[in-house]
């Protein structure tokens, strides 16, 4: 399997091609996770930004009319108090914004907080 040009590369070219839909979202995302999680890299990955520190906490894909907030191997342990959270996998969960009335700041960084624990206590 050929890997893809883009793994590893910056993020920037990813939000730059984004629609205006979906733009504004998805960067405000990038913002709430890097604030919550100052020290996570973020790398293109599966044609994406992911966010990383030992492990994979997070992902950001746009869909249409919407920008989902991926959770990974901790998606399904996290406490989600307000249920905001999607999802039936055995470990993944997601958000869907579709507005920024969508956005929730706290219960995003807690959440985010919540999975890099999770992810760095289980590399």
């Amino acid at each position: 399997m050929k890997k893809r040009d883009d793994y590893g590369s910056g993020a920037g070219g990813y939000f730059s091609s984004l629609n205006r839909e979906v733009s504004p979202l998805a960067r405000e995302l990038r913002r709430i996770i890097r604030s919550a999680l100052p020290s996570v890299s973020e790398t293109i990955k599966w044609g994406i930004p992911v966010y990383e520190t030992d492990s994979i906490i997070c992902a950001i894909r746009a869909g249409r009319g919407y920008v989902a907030l991926q959770f990974y191997a901790s998606g399904a342990t996290l406490k989600d108090p307000d249920s905001i959270l999607e999802g039936t996998g055995k470990r993944m969960r997601h958000i869907k914004i579709r507005s920024k009335s969508d956005i929730r700041k706290r219960a995003f960084t807690s959440l985010l907080r919540q999975a890099a624990r999770t992810s760095n206590s289980h590399p």
